[in-house]
């Protein structure tokens, strides 16, 4: 590990030392802003090719009020001036082959007079701007981001930070939800990282990154919402074909994205394929328990070739009825396949007796297809634009098949099992929201919604000790159960601005109701209960660069299907796992102070957070030393008190050298409230490197470098992991078309990632060794006009379910 952290820690120092040397030759032209008394701070300058609206490159001045810019080709240009209180000033500018750096004569901005009746604002936004609540890249100010994916434009984003394989995390957690204009799709909602490499960068107006969610938002607690705004009032069409493939993992992904608008009709479709080949996973498990009655050491030893399928596609057609009612129909469908196959040998070591040999192979396929339609309805009024009605609909249509069937080749006896479960979740959520300005300064917010989700599982499970038998059902694991959980929330918010400061207070109420049937056993599970969610915060906007933000909020978490199924996972029949039908709910309790600077092309922040839950949904493992089996569960029994820093620093160092510096530090404490002896703490931690140089307008290099470390739980300390990759990114065909090659891990081939769980009854290992060395091929074209995804609508959002828990470490 020392080794490829010390040449990938060399490879960035290099790259820091040599790079300036290439921007010594850079031509430049410079000048100064001031007005009649001062030099002007924070004066949009903007280089514009003659008749042309669009500006080339745009700078802020600095507080001595100069300015730069690299010299631009030989030709006739324009220097806008602009900056709130005064006019704007042009200069026209030739440009010869002739003149090497250029200075411009002092400029002196003239202050507006007199009353207007309208006021055109055309300066340019800076790059990150800060509101009370979020903070907001504006990607369509930057001319580079045409060509680039939004994986690649979210590397930019304070406080988001993106490993090597393409991995989320928003101030270090992993539990966050993407919103494409304010609603969920299921294209992110499923796989994230492969809809974001096919999502065209041409189509993103500007990326909204909330770290602290509103009463507004569904109770489940999440680590932060990534609103991506596409964008709007534009006609024409447009579309985007785009493919991705990876060597170390045979990842293969292909996109095509269009987008069409006439009139007041509007219609945009995204559709995704892709499949990952099979690969080679080594995998060792060994189990030592403290009461050796049972066996000594029990070891699993052998490969496992997993390989992937997925589709999945985004449609919707807006009505804009007029300029305050809006009206849209959407659809999402998404197919997800899986298989594994294991081959392992089973060593068994006894205190007198001698080892013995089994062979353990199990055969597992899972599909998940699903569909979602919506529909949103958005009104404004005419005398007050800001006031907004809307209602929603969502209906979510979900299968998951799973088939598993193992053999295990004993000495003594043989075990032949075959487990399915089949299983149907369907959800229908009804929303509505009303938006309310008091006055200039106040507004109110409110709302309702249901959320009624209908779900089954079949299961059947199925053994037999002899080859030539026929299987019988295993009564005991094999049942039908119906689950409906209705959540009803009411939500009120109150903001008010006070000069440099704003006040936000608001809660959130849900009602939770679950009704659980086991139909063969006759068994019920039913549970009601109300949560009251406060949501507070504080802003204030200590000058033009920097904002103070303070919050309280608490927030709830709900067990999601699998984690209440109950059907007995017994492929190795010493190594089981089930789900709990008795699974309450989790709250969290946390408060954090952000600090955030942003001035001209350079954004840092901070954000210390502290949180606290009494009832922290965690997997438990259960081992009886009598028989030797482990039992894994999920349980209400973590006590969990957590810290966090996450650091966020980004810059343009020179005109073509960009710096990205993202990470997190988390220290969490968890105890067992069953067993307070029972505790486990440690650090765990994320940090992201990204540099980027543009040697011209087509051709450029990043590198990407981090480390990552997952927070320890009761029983289990996670493996650190680093990564870092190369790029080379080029730009042909008018910059239509986007190549970018990349070398992944390149000094590492292999890892083992080590999962270490401990409990006083036992002592468990489990290694899985990836290949890490690979290579990135991604192709990106854009074609047609520049035109509007045209969805405008905030949609449905539900965050109020557990997310899924993420891969194994590596993948």
């Amino acid at each position: 590990m020392k080794q490829p952290l010390l040449l990938c820690s060399l490879t960035a120092i290099l790259l820091i030392l040599f790079v300036p040397l290439f921007s010594q030759t850079i031509t430049t032209l410079s000048g100064t802003v001031s007005d009649s008394s001062k030099p002007l701070a924070f004066v949009t300058v903007r280089l514009l090719k003659l008749n042309n609206v669009k500006p080339l490159q745009t700078v802020l001045t600095n507080e001595q009020g100069r300015y730069q810019f690299n010299k631009p080709d030989t030709g006739n240009y324009v220097l806008s001036f602009t900056h709130t209180g005064y006019v704007e000033k042009r200069i026209p500018l030739s440009v010869s082959l002739q003149n090497g750096n250029i200075d411009i004569e002092p400029v002196s901005l003239s202050k507006t007079t007199g009353v207007l009746k309208e006021v055109v604002v055309t300066a340019q936004r800076p790059l990150v701007e800060q509101s009370d609540e979020k903070t907001v890249l504006n990607v369509e100010d930057d001319p580079a981001n045409k060509t680039e994916t939004a994986i690649d434009i979210l590397r930019k984003t304070p406080f988001i930070t993106i490993d090597g394989e393409d991995n989320i995390k928003i101030n270090g957690k992993s539990n966050f939800k993407v919103l494409l204009n304010g609603r969920e799709t299921s294209m992110f909602a499923r796989n994230v990282k492969e809809a974001l490499r096919g999502f065209p960068g041409a189509l993103i107006s500007k990326i909204e990154v909330i770290t602290t969610p509103s009463a507004k938002y569904d109770g489940e607690g999440i680590g932060g919402l990534i609103n991506i705004i596409t964008k709007k009032k534009v006609v024409g069409y447009n579309g985007t074909l785009s493919s991705f493939s990876r060597t170390s993992d045979k990842i293969n992904n292909f996109s095509v994205n269009g987008n069409a608008k006439v009139g007041k009709f509007g219609f945009s479709i995204f559709m995704n394929k892709g499949f990952a080949d099979p690969v080679l996973q080594h995998n060792t498990n060994t189990t030592i328990p403290a009461s050796q009655t049972a066996y000594a050491k029990r070891t699993l030893d052998g490969g496992r070739y997993n390989s992937e399928t997925w589709s999945f596609g985004n449609a919707e057609l807006s009505f804009e009825a007029d300029s305050l009612n809006t009206i849209s129909l959407y659809t999402n469908i998404d197919s997800w396949s899986n298989k594994q196959v294991t081959n392992q040998t089973i060593t068994t070591d006894f205190l007198t007796d001698p080892s013995t040999l089994s062979y353990f192979n199990q055969n597992n396929k899972t599909s998940n297809p699903g569909v979602n339609v919506g529909s949103d309805y958005i009104k404004h009024f005419k005398g007050n634009k800001d006031r907004e009605f809307s209602l929603r609909f969502l209906g979510e249509f979900g299968k998951n098949d799973n088939q598993l069937n193992s053999v295990q080749d004993n000495p003594g006896t043989d075990r032949y099992l075959i487990n399915n479960s089949y299983a149907i979740n369907n959800q229908y959520t009804f929303q509505l929201d009303n938006i309310i300005p008091v006055n200039k300064t106040s507004r109110f917010e409110g709302g309702v919604k249901a959320i009624l989700r209908r779900a089954s599982s079949d299961f059947k499970s199925q053994i037999k000790y002899d080859e030539t038998e026929d299987y019988k059902v295993n009564p005991t694991n094999t049942d039908y159960f119906k689950y409906n959980q209705d959540v009803i929330s009411v939500y009120s918010m109150y903001t008010i601005k006070l000069k440099k400061s704003s006040f936000r207070i608001g809660a959130r109420i849900e009602h939770t109701r679950i009704n659980g049937d086991f139909i063969e056993s006759k068994t019920l599970v039913k549970s009601n209960y109300t949560t009251l969610l406060p949501n507070i915060q504080f802003t204030n906007k200590v000058n033009t660069t920097t904002t103070l933000v303070f919050t309280y909020n608490k927030r709830l978490q709900r067990p999601n299907i699998w984690d209440l199924n109950p059907f007995v996972v017994n492929n190795d029949s010493l190594n089981i796992t089930t789900g709990n039908p008795d699974l309450g709910p989790q709250t969290m309790h946390a408060v954090s102070g952000q600090l955030r600077y942003g001035k001209g092309n350079t954004f840092s922040g901070i954000n210390i957070e502290g949180s606290y839950s009494g009832n922290k949904i965690l997997q438990y493992a259960f081992f009886d030393p009598q028989t030797g089996i482990t039992k894994t569960t999920s349980l209400n029994i973590g006590k969990e008190y957590q810290t966090s820093v996450s650091l966020n620093f980004s810059t343009k160092i020179t005109p073509k050298w960009n710096l990205y510096v993202n990470g997190a530090l988390r220290y969490s404490k968890v105890t067992n409230n069953a067993n307070a002896s029972q505790s486990n703490s440690g650090l765990g931690c994320n940090f992201n490197f990204n540099t980027t140089y543009k040697f011209t307008e087509q051709f450029s290099v990043s590198t990407y470098l981090g480390l990552w470390q997952e927070p320890r739980t009761i029983q289990t300390t996670y493996p650190f992991n680093t990564w870092h990759n190369l790029a080379f990114n080029y730009k042909v065909f008018k910059d239509k078309f986007l190549i970018s090659v990349r070398g992944i891990n390149y000094y590492e081939k292999n890892r083992a990632f080590k999962n270490i769980t401990k409990d006083p009854n036992f002592y468990n290992t489990n290694t899985t060794t990836l290949i890490r060395r690979g290579m990135v091929l991604a192709l990106t074209w854009n074609f047609g006009k520049l035109a509007e995804s045209v969805s405008k609508k905030k949609g449905v959002n539900n965050d109020d379910v557990l997310s899924k828990p993420a891969a194994p470490a590596g993948n």
